[in-house]
This record gives structure tokens, sequence and C-alpha cells, in this order.
């Protein structure tokens, strides 16, 4: 339809300047060879069955040939194409691919049925993904009500609670009834919090009766932590990894001592850095840790009193060899947490965008490997799934993992339910369950974005609470495939394998 468009606008534009300036011969000749264009293009897109799909997009010329990137997010990959091979594309002279090109494209979801509702067929293989195709049974745990840190941005009220044995058996229950309907190939557990380790001992109490349920269903079982760090001794750690058979831990740095020590302090004032990154060098360290096989990242929360200590913190991280030891290193914004609007004090979406693209080449030169294209992104979050939940230490029952430890989603339709009441009690209303079915509307813009299939459309509640979910690659997507095409002329290309080269084959009749 958009060719057929462009013609009709190209009719009006003649006829409008032979309105305007009188009958110029010379005018109407050029203008009547950009409608024969048109028609075409227009022709071309109605006999082949094939065109360039709409979750495509390319950079700017990166070299002296004027080549592009080209990056389809409905696959996630990413070729390296000839100014020629993009008009092609662009004009839908498909027909003069050479075959192995089309196959390649056609492959990689660049190239789609003519005829193909690509936003209903995305949203439909993320509604699978989220319920009839996934294999993994999640279930995320928060043990402990408490933390030891005063983090300011942080919207949870702690207490000294801790999970009671007495739910154990609810818990275990709940999940085999759901193990029980479906085949799930693997039990994956996620430790949240408050603080997960302060609560260690119910973590290996209840993962004994998980490990049973996963052999009794016969899955797999693994499990993840988030964690401030501050109690991850090696001991610890080991145990975490070889009996509780967690495989990945997520650590939060915000920055260097200075930054980190104003804003994630302990709750009497503290200091907690030093604390935390000497746990992480002594873990890092062992002769053996990449034997044992867990992923260990950093994450690092930014706003607009500590951006400037996120290049500082990438340096001091490879300073010390944490470069060639984490599985990722990334920094992501500050967001609202239980209604503390901690994120009208980030950046905007636009100025931390601008700012990644710095910390990605500094990453880089520092010998990091970061991710610098986005994946596809079927399941955005447990609110999606028909079967995943969170638990809390009180007992509450949720289908979003940061509604809990806050008054301000008591009461609200995000609570399902409490393992002290009666199952009876239990909602069987999931809230925003729907938001694969919500983003084929134009209630929010997720429907005419290329971006929709490499974030899922973000965060659900987010969007609901007036607040923009876009990930920070939307705004600066055509830097990051700029900075994929340099980085992968480097000598390891270990960070960005996929970036194929769409040699310049086409017809002799487009030579």
């Amino acid at each position: 339809m958009k060719y057929l468009q462009a013609l009709i606008e190209s009719c009006i534009l003649v006829y409008l300047k032979c309105q305007w300036v009188g009958f110029d011969h010379m005018l109407i000749f050029k203008e009547s060879i950009l409608i024969l264009r048109q028609i075409r293009i227009y022709k071309k897109m109605k006999e082949t069955p094939y065109q360039l799909s709409y979750y495509t997009i390319f950079s700017d010329s990166v070299n002296s040939k004027k080549d592009s990137v080209l990056f389809s997010t409905r696959s996630s990959e990413s070729f390296l194409v000839s100014r020629k091979i993009r008009r092609l594309l662009e004009e839908n002279e498909i027909d003069h691919l050479p075959d192995r090109i089309k196959k390649t494209l056609i492959d990689k979801k660049v190239l789609v049925k003519a005829d193909e509702n690509e936003l209903l067929t995305i949203a439909k293989e993320n509604q699978e993904a989220s319920t009839e195709k996934n294999t993994v049974l999640y279930e995320v745990i928060q043990p402990s009500a408490n933390c030891q840190l005063g983090c300011d941005y942080c919207g949870q009220d702690h207490r000294k609670v801790n999970i009671s044995s007495k739910l154990y058996h609810k818990i275990v229950e709940r999940i085999r009834a759901k193990a029980a309907k479906k085949k799930y190939q693997k039990l994956s557990i996620g430790w949240f919090g408050g603080e997960p380790l302060m609560s260690l001992r119910q973590i290996r109490e209840l993962t004994a009766h998980f490990q049973a349920l996963a052999r009794e269903f016969g899955m797999e079982y693994g499990a993840k932590i988030v964690t401030n760090g501050l109690s991850l001794k090696e001991a610890i750690f080991l145990e975490l990894v070889k009996d509780l058979k967690v495989d990945e831990i997520e650590i939060t740095l915000d920055g260097t001592a200075t930054f980190h020590d104003h804003r994630r302090h302990l709750k009497n004032g503290g200091k907690s850095f030093e604390i935390i990154f000497n746990n992480l060098l002594t873990i890092v360290n062992r002769p053996d840790f990449e034997e044992l096989g867990c992923s260990l990242s950093v994450r690092c929360n930014v706003d607009k009193r500590n951006w400037e200590g996120v290049s500082p913190l990438i340096q001091h991280l490879a300073a010390h060899g944490l470069h060639k030891k984490l599985a990722y290193f990334y920094p992501i914004g500050v967001y609202s947490w239980g209604g503390n609007e901690a994120h009208k004090k980030s950046l905007t979406k636009e100025e931390f965008a601008a700012q990644e693209i710095d910390w990605l080449i500094e990453m880089i030169e520092a010998g990091f490997s970061p991710q610098i294209l986005p994946n596809r992104q079927k399941q955005v979050c447990i609110v999606v799934s028909d079967s995943s939940e969170m638990y809390d230490a009180y007992g509450n029952i949720f289908n979003c993992t940061e509604v809990s430890y806050t008054d301000h989603y008591k009461d609200t339709a995000f609570v399902l339910g409490n393992l002290h009441k009666d199952h009876q009690d239990f909602s069987a209303n999931r809230p925003l369950s729907d938001w694969n079915q919500t983003i084929l509307t134009d209630r929010f813009p997720c429907h005419t974005c290329k971006m929709l299939p490499v974030c899922g459309g973000g965060c659900p509640k987010a969007w609901y609470e007036d607040m923009r979910a876009c990930p920070s690659a939307k705004f600066n997507i055509k830097e990051r495939l700029a900075l994929a095409y340099v980085a992968s002329m480097v000598e390891d290309k270990s960070f960005f394998s996929n970036l194929e080269n769409i040699e310049e084959e086409v017809t002799p009749e487009m030579s």
C-alpha cells in the first residue's frame, strides 16, 4: 500500500504543479518519469510473492563504497549490503536479486510474503512463546522482605520478615499443579528480593523441595539470583552454584565507589562498594571459576546523578580483569518502583541512548564483549505468561515482579491471592496478560514501531502508568548498526558474529 500511496501522491503533485506554473513540458516530463517509476514499483509488488519486511532497518553508509548494515528486528540478523542491493530491496525489485541472496533474506525474515500481516504474526509468535510453546516453568521467589541497603531510588518497604516454612508446601503444590497440566522440560527458579541472601536457609530448604519436584516430573532444574552482592562471600557462592544449582548471578554497582556509595549505601549510611567489589574479585579470581559454569553479570542503574560514573566503572572493571570474566555488564535507566516516581530523576530516553553509544565504544576498547544489537524478545516478562508467578515472604502471589513490598499495589488486581488463605479466594484474572493482544491496537505506539520484535513492547505496567517503556536501542539503533560494522572489522569478532556480507551479485539487467 505504501507504493500505491506514493503513486497517488505523485499524480497529485504533478497536477498541482501544472496548476501553479502552467504546462511546462520539461516539468511534465520529469514528473511523469517519477510516476512511471512508482507504477513499476507497485506492479512489481503485486507480481512478486515477497517484499521487504516492515521490520527492517538500514544504517547510514558505513564505508567509502556506500554500503549499509541491514538489520532485521524479526530475526535479529544483520547483513552488510551494497547500495545497489539496498535500492533493489527498497524499491521491491526482488526478482533481480540472485537466488542465493533471496533465499537467505527469506530465511532471515528480511523478505516476507507480500500478503503477510507481520504485526499479527509477531503478536502470535510472542503469545505462543509465553504459553503453549513455552517449555520452561519459571517461578520467582522472594524469600526475604528485608535488605541491608537503603538505595534512595528503591520503592520497596523492607521489613525483617522471611518466608515461613509453613508456606513451603503450598508453594510446591501450586507449582506441582502446573507441572501436572503440561509437559515442561525445565523448572527454573528466580531468587529475588528484598535481598534473597538474607534468607539463605529458606533458599536451601526450598531448593530441596524444588529439585525433588523437578525429578518427579522429569524436568531439569536450574536457578538464578539477583543479589546486592554484600553477602556473596566465596563459600556462599560455591554453595549456590554447586549445591543449590544457581547458574546465573546478577549484582548491581552504580558506578565506582564515589557514585555507588552515595546511593546504594547501607541502611545506617555505611559504604557498600568495596565489600561488594572484593566479593566479586574473590569469586572471579578462583582458578576454577570458568569450570563452575556460573554466569556472573553486573548491572548499573543510571540516572542524572550518576551517569558520569559509568565510564570510570567500565575502566575499573577492566583494570581488574573483569572484562574477561563477566557474562555481561549493562547500564540501565532508573525507573519508577512502587509509585516512587524515581524515573523523574533519570535521563530521558534520548539522553540515555546517546550516552549508551559512548559506553558501548568504551567497553569494546576496554576488551568487553557487549551486545551491540538487540535479540528477538518474544516473552517480555512473566506478566504475559500463563503459568509464571512470584511469591513474596508474606505469601502473596503476583504475576508481576515489580509490585511487591509496597503499599502502592496493595489490594490491587496484581495481588492474585495469598497462600495463607484458601485457594478458592485466589483470582483467576491475571492483569495485563492480554498484552500481546493490546499491542495489536493503537492504544500504545508499539503497533507501528519497527523495534517491536526486539522489545516485545517493553514493560506493560509502565505503559499503563503513562511511562514510555521503549528500549534505548530504539533511539540509537542506527548508531548501533554503524558500531556493529566497525566492531566486525577488528580481528576478534566474537562479540558480533552474525554480520554476513551480501555480495553484489545482481542480474545483468540491473548492473
